[in-house]
């Protein structure tokens, strides 16, 4: 399955086996889903902020930052039964819109690279 990946010195689109193994390996643990509109989906581990897991992407709506997520996570569509599925080229601009990989925190605020 084609996604867009978050590691933690990359950015960009890679290969995940659309199984429940495969997704739980990229994340490092259990799954958990985070919608962020047009049938996208972050996948991302469930318990990544209580293990410590760095944080890696910021959700980002209107210049609010709505969630930032922990530890490695990958986006894909899901179609209408809730399956995942490989992204398309048009949901790259749209991805890159509203997740920045997150560079520091201070001050409790959060610094995110823009593209």
């Amino acid at each position: 399955m084609r996604v867009y990946g978050f590691k933690e010195n990359s950015a960009g689109i890679m290969e995940v086996e659309n199984s429940l193994e495969a997704e739980q390996s990229f994340v490092g643990g259990l799954i958990e889903v985070y919608c962020i509109g047009n049938h996208l989906d972050v996948v991302c581990n469930e318990e990544g902020k209580i293990n410590g897991l760095e944080l890696r992407v910021a959700h980002i709506e209107n210049g609010k930052i709505m969630e930032v997520i922990a530890g490695d996570c990958f986006v894909c569509r899901h179609n209408d039964m809730g399956e995942f599925e490989s992204i398309r080229d048009e949901d790259i601009d749209y991805i890159k819109e509203r997740l920045k990989p997150v560079v520091f925190i201070m001050n409790n605020r959060v610094y995110v690279r823009e593209n």
